[in-house]
């Protein structure tokens, strides 16, 4: 016998009884290419808000880097973004264009 508690007895709690809305708006694995002075690179999306995104794929790339994200829906839609970091899951982008980053179509 044990006097540990559960595991759900341990998760935090939220003061207003629901959890805070996730910082990405979609999930998923998409092909797109990354253009960073006259070079194409094939990139995989992982993650994609209206002003950030997470590609995979892509090495070399710095925070402060300058880069056109191209995605491939229907039409080719290109964005200015820039490096803000990476992860575990790849090179974390924030675009500072004008439009709507993720919209789905």
């Amino acid at each position: 016998m044990t006097t540990m508690p559960g595991r759900h007895d341990l998760r935090p709690t939220y003061a207003d009884a629901s959890p805070p809305r996730g910082h990405w708006d979609f999930t998923l694995n998409e092909t797109c290419s990354v253009l960073t002075g006259w070079t194409r690179r094939d990139a995989v999306l992982r993650q994609l808000t209206t002003t950030h995104a997470v590609i995979g794929g892509v090495v070399g790339l710095r925070p402060g880097d300058c880069l056109r994200l191209v995605l491939y829906r229907g039409q080719a839609i290109v964005r200015e973004c820039r490096v803000v970091g990476t992860s575990l899951l790849g090179v974390e982008i924030e675009h500072f264009d004008t439009g709507m980053l993720a919209t789905m179509s």
